[in-house]
């Protein structure tokens, strides 16, 4: 992925923090957001985050404290992917936040590619005031509209691309032959129910196959183990 730099330090780590207010859950339980919404009216998904306490990168580099005020890398990544379930369009997108600081997101999109570089509509667009906290999470499904379903469960590709276009993170699974968000090579695909996620958390060699590893169950909004 391509880090972005600013200046600054984000609110001290182990604080438990939710990005807006709740106002109560989805179908699947998950806090639906009091105050951030897409483009379209519709709530984004957040659950409950609680900072990581380390101070060390998922690489082993060690990041600035928080109230260093000098610069930060900023850096965000497609962390967990849910393809399919028990029940129709039972998808999730989980994004998180390594870097030392707050990550603004105004304007970003996450969008599908099949495996052979089609297109899709699945994917959400973010609204112009959404910032991911410091060791944050963001979770997407399609409970709240947060989310628009259509992956595939066996191939296929997550790109997440800031407000120019420009692509930041992406994540392959299964058979990729063409395509945009696909890193070197594509990561095994999920089973039916199970997720594929970055592990150690995080982690970010740009190569979706050693990053990424398969999971019977999915731990939206937590550590991969």
């Amino acid at each position: 992925m391509r880090p972005r730099f600013v200046a600054g330090g984000a609110a001290a780590a182990g604080a438990l923090i939710m990005v807006a207010c709740a106002k109560g859950t989805d179908s699947n339980g998950i806090a639906d957001e009091g105050g951030l919404a897409d483009d379209a009216g519709r709530d984004v998904n957040v659950v409950p985050v609680l900072r990581d306490s380390s101070t060390v990168g998922p690489d082993g580099t060690v990041l600035p404290p928080d109230d260093s005020g000098g610069p930060c890398v900023m850096k965000v990544v497609i962390n967990e992917i849910k393809t399919d379930g028990t029940t129709a369009n039972d998808e999730m997108v989980e994004l998180y936040n390594p870097s030392a600081c707050d990550v603004p997101l105004g304007n970003w999109e996450i969008k599908y590619q099949s495996g052979g570089g089609t297109a899709g509509s699945a994917g959400h667009k973010l609204a112009a005031s959404v910032t991911i906290p410091s060791m944050g999470y963001l979770v997407f499904t399609p409970g709240a509209g947060s989310w628009t379903a259509g992956m595939s469960k066996t191939d296929g590709q997550i790109g997440l691309l800031d407000d120019t276009g420009t692509l930041v993170d992406g994540v392959a699974w299964g058979t990729v032959t063409s395509g945009s968000y696909r890193e070197k090579t594509a990561a095994t695909a999920p089973a039916s129910g199970g997720s594929i996620g970055r592990s150690p958390n995080g982690a970010d060699s740009d190569n979706n196959k050693t990053d990424l590893k398969t999971y019977a169950s999915p731990s939206p909004g937590a550590p991969n183990p």
